[in-house]
């Protein structure tokens, strides 16, 4: 397999969020706590990035092993595309298996078993995604679900691997962090929305009936405006609540213009054309509020030193 290949059935370059939510999560300990495990942290981060590319590998298998449309594989499945032998990507993905594995059962050994428990529900849902006799992204609830795991459940991971020894994690510190990561949550589910409107014909033919085959695109749509609202509704409620910086305000000033990449878009449904320039938009803000709570974060250990 070359680089390129590699590349594009790994989607590495979608594990940038998983660095966002790494530094969302170093950034409210420190503001909440003054604290951070950086060995546990990192390590789990690792293994993230290495679990993360490994479902990217098992969706990208699945999904042209499943597929039952046959312009499906040859013109839009990665694999087919590049006509890549299914037995190669097969060793591929569980020959990459082997690093998270050994990181992980290290970090069962530091900070106990919950770590475990944590990590098999959220692989679990990776595989399930495109994977098992009812794969979530044939379901209405596999837009929720994902935009859940991947926003929420791998911070939750950060901070039990940040906090559990130093004794700060705890169902409080678990619910601060469902908090502050509930607007990341929403932009993520649109941009799933987004995804399976794009691919609605193509899903249909091959037997996925998502969200968006049950309720239709223009619903769809409608659904898709009211998650971006909650986005940006959920920034200012959260700063005056004081649960993220006040600084976080300034993730507003994004609003025209994310707003001019989603009106292609509401026209017209087209993977190539207007899905990138949402997920350009998503990347945006979710970047935006993430950089922005760490500049709180720092401002805050500046002052309290002053």
């Amino acid at each position: 397999m070359n680089r390129k290949l590699f590349v594009e059935l790994s989607e590495i370059k979608t594990t940038v969020l998983d660095l966002a939510w790494f530094i969302l999560v170093i950034s409210y300990s420190y503001l909440k706590f003054n604290t951070y495990d950086l060995i546990n942290g990192i390590l789990g981060f690792i293994t993230v990035i290495f679990v993360h590319i490994i479902i990217n590998f098992h969706n990208n298998y699945m999904d042209y092993k499943n597929s039952k449309d046959l312009e499906y594989r040859q013109k839009i499945s990665t694999i087919g595309i590049n006509r890549e032998s299914l037995a190669i990507v097969k060793k591929w993905m569980y020959g990459l298996t082997i690093f998270p594995l050994l990181i992980g059962a290290f970090l069962v050994y530091r900070t106990g078993w919950p770590i475990l428990v944590i990590g098999v529900i959220c692989i679990g849902i990776g595989l399930l995604y495109s994977g098992g006799p009812k794969p979530l992204n044939s379901t209405m609830v596999g837009e929720a679900v994902v935009a859940i795991a991947i926003s929420i459940l791998i911070p939750l991971t950060y901070s039990y691997l940040g906090l559990v020894g130093t004794g700060n994690f705890d169902s409080s510190s678990a619910i601060d962090i469902v908090i502050v990561c509930l607007p990341n949550t929403f932009a993520m589910f649109a941009a799933q929305l987004c995804n399976n409107t794009c691919d609605l014909e193509s899903d249909i033919k091959n037997g996925r009936h998502t969200l968006v085959y049950h309720i239709g695109k223009t619903n769809a749509l409608s659904l898709f405006k009211a998650s971006w609202a909650l986005t940006f509704l959920l920034i200012p409620i959260l700063a005056l609540l004081q649960v993220v910086p006040y600084i976080t305000l300034l993730a507003l000033l994004l609003y025209p213009m994310i707003w001019d990449k989603f009106h292609p878009y509401l026209k017209v449904q087209v993977k190539t054309q207007t899905y990138p320039l949402v997920i350009q938009a998503v990347t945006q803000l979710v970047l935006a509020y993430v950089f922005l709570i760490a500049v709180g974060a720092i401002i805050d250990k500046i002052v309290s030193l002053l």
